[in-house]
């Protein structure tokens, strides 16, 4: 089961030596063996905004009800609080299990909801979108390893706020940071490929070069024990070759630093994520860079698949390093510095930083002229709900995108 998986890197993960996060024993596709499984068009039509009546104290007052990641995710705007579902169906009734995870602290435990035929189980199999109050789902949770501690009843009572234009909820390192005790390494295939379960629909990722030219994924510099084990190696990542790195080199729980190619071939063919912005080191080459954003695009174009690569320029001198490719106006590029910069890149994307405020006048003027603006990176619950209200943006760079979908689809 995939949630075997998350258990175990769960138990294994220490966001820093003396921290650590345990989960219960407790493999919540037991509760659903042997059951149907939920069609997409089932689990499409059970999204929304659900009223809750009962189990205020763990996920406050509403709670948004997602199908992201071929899957079910509950996204609460009380501590960036996340659930992942397995699901199934026994005749008539429909049944989630799942762990409740708070990305801000250490809590954590298992819930599990049902929905009878005759309080909207039935019409939710026959793909009908429910009204409001015509879906209960009815359960319990409990904090860390105990069960049914308290009970939970949820109430439909609107759908998904979706704007015109697709809004990008954009996780920061592939999912988030380290020290938010995620269930993968930041950085990380493991962790890419559950980004659309935290609601992310996008993702940034941090490009370094090995000592022998091949782009990998990572964000420091050095190598360093807040991103790896030890490992015997110190000094620049740039120092060392790839082989190198894949000998002696371990990500928090055991993963490995993977490449460039490794990372976009598993967003391409294991994900449905349709943005990824390549954070441009200082050693890596635009050219390179170039080359296999230009390589992907194709093979999404073969695959059928919506995903954008964009290079990001984040200074000055990245930026007349992209003015010097002989094709740079036609490479999809996101820069971070001034309009001005951004009009003379010829970037698609404008990305300025999150406590310049919601510019709205620079925003629309960029937006006029066909671009879009990305603010990053936003983590702040007051603020998150300040730019989503008052803001033009048309996405945020997160490393909370949990707490991102909630507000932004419970609007």
């Amino acid at each position: 089961m995939r949630f075997t998986i998350l258990l175990l890197s769960l138990l294994l993960l220490s966001c820093t030596e003396d921290s650590t996060v345990s989960v219960p024993d407790y493999d919540p596709g037991d509760e659903v063996a042997g059951m149907a499984r939920l069609s997409a068009e089932i689990m499409q039509a059970m999204e929304g905004i659900y009223k809750v009546e009962e189990g205020n104290p763990l996920l406050g007052d509403e709670i948004v009800l997602k199908y992201t990641g071929g899957s079910l995710s509950l996204f609460s705007g009380r501590d960036a609080l996340w659930c992942f579902f397995d699901s199934g169906r026994m005749d008539s009734t429909l049944h989630l299990a799942g762990y409740w995870r708070k990305q801000v602290n250490e809590e954590t435990g298992v819930i599990r909801l049902t929905i009878d035929g005759a309080e909207g189980g039935g019409m939710l199999q026959r793909g009908e979108r429910p009204r409001p109050g015509e879906v209960l789902l009815r359960g319990d949770y409990g904090s860390g390893a105990a069960r049914s501690q308290r009970e939970v009843l949820l109430t439909y009572s609107r759908p998904l706020h979706v704007d015109e234009r697709p809004f990008l909820i954009l996780a920061h390192r592939a999912g988030g940071r380290n020290s938010d005790r995620l269930p993968a390494a930041e950085n990380s295939v493991e962790l890419v490929r559950l980004a659309e379960r935290f609601g992310a629909n996008g993702v940034e990722i941090d490009v370094q070069l090995t000592a022998d030219g091949v782009p990998v994924i990572y964000h420091d510099e050095y190598l360093n024990q807040r991103l790896t084990q030890k490992s015997g190696l110190v000094g620049k990542i740039g120092e060392y070759t790839l082989a190198q790195l894949e000998t002696f080199v371990h990500l928090p729980n055991g993963e490995r630093i993977p490449t460039l190619k490794r990372m976009l071939a598993v967003i391409l063919r294991q994900t449905n994520l349709r943005f990824v912005w390549l954070d441009s080191k200082p050693s890596v080459p635009l050219a390179l860079l170039r080359d296999v954003q230009r390589a992907y695009a194709d093979s999404a174009h073969i695959f059928g698949r919506d995903l954008q690569i964009v290079i990001g320029l984040p200074d000055e001198e990245k930026v007349a390093e992209f003015l010097r490719l002989p094709d740079y106006a036609e490479a999809s590029a996101l820069c971070e510095l001034d309009i001005e910069t951004v009009r003379r890149t010829e970037s698609e994307f404008w990305a300025p930083r999150w406590t310049l405020g919601t510019q709205n006048a620079l925003t629309t003027a960029m937006q006029a002229e066909g671009r879009r603006v990305l603010s990053w990176t936003l983590d702040e619950p007051g603020y998150i709900q300040s730019f989503l209200r008052d803001g033009r943006f048309d996405g945020i760079l997160t490393n909370y995108p949990a707490l991102i979908a909630y507000f932004y689809y419970s609007q």
